[in-house]
């Protein structure tokens, strides 16, 4: 025989068994050894087999006597250290126990949702994202069709991967993470090591046990919840990509009803990226039961912008129960039994779990020997009927083992046998008895290490002690913990809880469970201490729905179950608050802020009230709207905190400027930002001086104050750079971004809004994602592109509604009325901002825009009255912040239509200290150059010399900056004014520009240039 190379031997069974075309399944039947023994091997999780097995693997292979050698060789051959990177693959990763533990013996009836299941596969595989999801009652076979896909799946070459949600204890994310973790520990150390290099940090919040084998452990959250939660999804996304690009992938999500919050933006995440991959997602849910009427409230949110089949299944009809159920009693049916599977049809209605478990029972009692057997006259509903036959196998089983079966309901549907055992008093041997008992009966059944929780570990393993188990159906589990009484429930929960406590790896969220159950018998201090730990451990998976029950069930514990702790109430207010902000629930932030701040009034305590006065509110917008009660917080809190802490302080009087941005006025804002910036420096505190920078920046954010803020913005990148910051990083190019679009340096603003775009991109943050589409679309439609400013617009919009925004819906107004106007919609402006006005009659932006929309709209008469209503004086009065060139432009626009020589003289004098800006709104909208605008009123004033300067001037701004559109408004208003001014010499450059304008508007649409001369009357 020739010298064979050496090869390891899992690689050499896979190769050997795809030669054969046998699946793993279908090798180990013919070798007479179980799937899991294939498996293993395979997955290098047993690295050789003993020789009888390979024996009997050489057999069932039918090898050739060369390769037969070859093939024992390798079997008795000392496993290399490692396996080399270059062979390294992940097929064997799939989990394969899920699909063997779930796998029906008999499949019957499903068919048709097969065949829907593995087109949706089919899609998948050409490269597409699809979502499955398949109800149905339980038992009703959901994960026995599911388990048939796998298996099919898994034979197609697909990997399956494979995680399910607990109802009772709820940990972020669970199912992904059992999914990925179990993924994970078949995975060979290359493929990971390949995979997460440049992920494992965020993955590692999720899956810490795939990156500490990269030696990579997770970061402390550094910005706001919404960028942190976007990059985690980011790098999860990413790795099933880069998983997915070696073989399709198929995951299973089980029990998807019990999902939290974060976990349903997952999936959406998940399935919406844009990158070809091919992945089928089945995620497994009851459609009915109370938990349904909460779940259903999700579902349009996951299938939105989704490639998603829905499957419903049903009970099986007469055909199909009768196979089931001569298969279950192991020899066919006829007419003697037709009776029998009638009324089984009708009392479970069809459900397959119930049918078997009846059968079971049935069987027991000796029903099938009778001629012919009735159920009763008056049969249960479904529930009924199964408690009633848990019940009966629970009377057949001895105290001991009833006994022994409550306190494991307790536990949960998995346990382990050790934790089992220090509970009950049991040595591990009698444990083990009591439970192979309950086991015979079909209670529960024994499960393999592979299948337990990877990711919040419900019970510490310990190697050497009793095995885990399961109960057979939740069902199950439900009738025996509801058989003891509620003092009972709650003692067993509290000898739980104690005994978890001494063991390593218990999550904070199982310890609270048992203890609250148990708050009753004195528990209630542990239950709060350790609701408010996995309220923090939830925060820092970035998972804040998941938190805010966390901290709520404390509030609740120590309310009703005490101790009078009011600084700890306080506490676990301000917890809650935090949750609530990060999980973007912002009505229900500000109350328990609110309520917090009460706690600490009557404490007297100015630390925690300061804590309470600012985080109401959250993260405040640069425009923000005034709050009297986040003023009233504020100040108090400046009085309660004394002259102590100086960054308290600093941050207070710096929130307290930026809240009043369009309330308070200008010199009073000022005099409080020059206070706390000089306060911050003082504390020495470079991340204190940072945030109160920042405050100041949008506090004052006016026409005059573009120089203040270039200077703020340096500050704050040398910040950001000294501490490693870069969301500080971001904020700073923001700020710079801003500043240079307003002063009109248009070249350096594009080299700053990429350089912000490509740092978000690279730190996944998504409010600076936002803003840079936002300069995108501002772009755009700037440039006369308008197309894809209203496609990206709208991308936006529907972004900013998702994650309930609290500024969506005036984003989406400000970055296109202008563009709109423009092409001549503004008629439909027009009630939006005049309900506007009304509501806040103190903004003069809203009118100002009103009247430039009535006026491009022809309604002349009604601009007229606004602006007698308005009068001059009013403009001259606003408040030179945020929406300062709103007012300026909105009433320019109405004036150059108008004809309105005091009020042009009015505005000129106001905006002409600012010749050479742009009038922009943040980063969101562009409304011309200021020039523009001067140009018209000058005109309107019969300045014509000083008109065309300032025209002559915006359109170099204009043509600089490639803004199309508007280099059109303004030829066309420079052409009227050469004209207005009858020398000779402006007659044959009036009418170039003139022609210019109009074949301008003509290719981009621009109905309102070209009606121009009819709107001005």
């Amino acid at each position: 025989m020739s010298e064979q190379p050496t090869i390891e031997y899992a690689q050499l069974q896979r190769q050997l068994r795809v030669e054969a075309g046998l699946t793993q399944e279908e090798l180990a039947v013919a070798a007479g050894l179980s799937p899991r023994t294939v498996s293993d091997l395979e997955r290098g999780i047993n690295l050789t087999p003993r020789r009888s097995t390979a024996e009997l693997l050489a057999d069932a292979l039918q090898l050739t006597a060369d390769k037969r050698g070859q093939f024992m060789a390798a079997a008795h051959r000392k496993p290399a250290a490692a396996p080399r990177a270059e062979s390294a693959d992940d097929y064997d990763a799939s989990n394969v126990v899920w699909m063997e533990s779930a796998a029906s013996k008999t499949f019957v009836n499903r068919e048709e949702e097969l065949g829907r299941l593995l087109q949706a596969w089919s899609s998948a595989k050409a490269g597409h994202r699809v979502l499955t999801l398949v109800g149905g009652e339980p038992g009703i076979g959901k994960t026995a069709l599911t388990a048939e896909l796998a298996r099919l799946v898994h034979a197609d070459g697909g990997l399956v991967l494979y995680g399910r949600w607990d109802e009772h204890v709820p940990a972020p994310y669970q199912a992904f993470r059992e999914a990925l973790n179990d993924y994970a520990r078949g995975c060979p150390d290359a493929v990971l090591r390949q995979d997460l290099t440049d992920l494992a940090e965020e993955i590692a919040r999720l899956c810490p046990e795939p990156a500490h084998r990269i030696g990579a452990s997770a970061t402390a959250p550094q910005a706001t919840a919404e960028a942190e939660r976007f990059r985690l999804f980011e790098s999860l996304d990413t790795w099933l990509h880069r998983i997915a690009a070696r073989h399709p992938v198929l995951l299973v999500l089980d029990d998807l009803q019990w999902a939290d919050q974060p976990s349903l933006f997952l999936l959406p995440h998940l399935m919406r990226a844009r990158r070809s991959t091919p992945l089928l997602t089945v995620a497994m849910y009851r459609d009915i039961g109370p938990e349904r009427s909460e779940f259903s409230t999700a579902l349009p949110a996951l299938t939105r912008d989704v490639d998603c089949r829905r499957l419903s299944l049903r009970g099986l009809e007469r055909p199909a129960v009768t196979a089931l159920l001569a298969d279950a009693v192991g020899r066919p049916f006829g007419e003697r039994e037709s009776v029998m599977v009638a009324q089984l049809e009708w009392e479970t209605a069809g459900n397959p779990f119930f049918l078997l478990e009846m059968a079971r029972h049935l069987s027991e009692v000796g029903a099938f020997d009778r001629d012919v057997v009735r159920l009763g006259a008056t049969p249960a509903e479904i529930p009924q009927s199964v408690r009633d036959m848990v019940r009966s196998r629970l009377r057949r089983l001895s105290d001991r083992c009833v006994g022994t079966l409550a306190i494991a309901s307790l536990i949960g549907e998995r346990f382990d046998a050790a934790l089992l055992a220090s509970v009950a008093s049991l040595t591990d041997a009698a444990t083990v008895d009591l439970l192979e008992e309950a086991a015979r009966a079909g209670l529960i059944a024994e499960i393999d290490s592979a299948e337990i929780d990877s990711a919040e570990v419900d019970s510490a393993e310990i190697d050497g002690e009793p095995g885990h188990w399961r109960f057979s159906h939740s069902l199950t589990r439900r009738v025996t913990s509801e058989e003891l009484s509620r003092t009972h429930r709650a003692m067993l929960h509290q000898r739980i809880g104690e005994t978890l406590q001494s063991r390593p790896g218990v999550s904070p969220a199982e310890l609270a469970h048992h203890f609250g159950a148990a708050a009753s018998q004195g528990s209630a201090a542990q239950a709060v201490r350790y609701e408010r730990l996995a309220g923090e451990h939830a925060l820092l998976q970035v998972a804040a729905e998941v938190a805010v029950p966390h901290f709520r069930k404390a509030l609740e514990l120590l309310d009703r179950f005490g101790p009078q702790d009011q600084a700890l109430r306080c506490e676990l207010l301000l917890d809650l608050a935090g949750a609530h902000d990060r999980a973007g629930e912002y009505p229900l932030r500000d109350e328990r802020f609110a309520e917090a701040a009460e706690v600490a009034r009557r404490l007297g305590g100015g630390e925690l009230f300061a804590r309470a006065a600012l985080g109401y509110g959250g993260i405040l917008p640069a425009a923000v709207r005034p709050d009297q009660r986040a003023q009233a917080l504020l100040e108090e809190a400046l009085r309660r905190l004394g002259e102590q802490d100086d960054r308290a302080r600093a941050t207070v009087l710096a929130r307290l400027a930026h809240w009043q941005h369009s309330v308070l006025p200008y010199p009073e804002r000022l005099e409080l930002s020059d206070r706390s910036v000089a306060m911050a420096r003082g504390t020495g505190d470079r991340r204190t001086l940072a945030g109160v920078l920042i405050h100041r920046c949008w506090a004052l954010d006016g026409p005059g104050d573009v120089a203040d803020a270039l200077r703020v913005a340096t500050e704050i990148l040398a910040i950001g750079a000294e501490l490693g910051d870069p969301e500080l990083t971001l904020e700073g190019l923001r700020m710079r971004l801003s500043a240079q679009f307003e002063n009109g340096t248009h070249a350096a603003a594009v080299q700053t809004a990429y350089a912000m775009q490509m740092l978000a991109e690279e730190v996944r943050h998504p409010e600076f994602i936002r803003l840079a589409a936002m300069w995108d679309i501002a772009a755009a439609a700037m440039q006369g592109r308008f197309k894809e400013a209203e496609e990206l617009a709208g991308e936006l919009g529907r972004r900013l509604e998702q994650i309930g925004h609290s500024q969506a819906q005036l984003i989406s107004m400000g970055q296109s009325a202008a563009w709109r106007l423009l092409q001549g919609h503004a008629a439909a402006y027009v009630p939006p901002f005049e309900a506007m006005s009304a509501a806040q009659p103190g903004n003069l932006a809203w009118s100002a825009i009103t009247a430039w929309c009535l006026a491009e709209s022809g309604a002349r008469d009604r601009a007229a009255a606004l602006l007698r209503r308005t009068q001059p004086a009013a403009a001259a009065s606003a408040d030179k912040n945020y929406l300062w060139w709103a007012v300026i432009v909105g009433f320019s626009g109405a004036v150059d239509l108008m004809g309105d020589r005091e009020w042009a003289e009015a505005l000129y004098d106001l905006a002409v200290p600012y010749a050479g800006s742009n009038c922009t709104l943040g980063l969101a909208s562009f409304l011309g150059a200021a020039d523009h605008w001067l140009g018209v009123l000058a005109a309107a004033a019969g300045r014509f010399d000083e008109a065309i300067a300032h025209l002559e001037a915006a359109l170099a701004r204009h043509r600089e900056m490639g803004a199309v559109p508007w280099m059109a408004l303004t030829e066309e208003a420079y052409g009227r004014v050469l004209s207005m001014r009858g020398r000779a010499a402006d007659v044959g450059q009036a009418r170039k520009l003139t022609q210019s304008a109009m074949r301008t508007a003509d290719e981009l649409g621009l109905a309102a240039i070209t009606n121009r001369a009819r709107l001005r009357g």
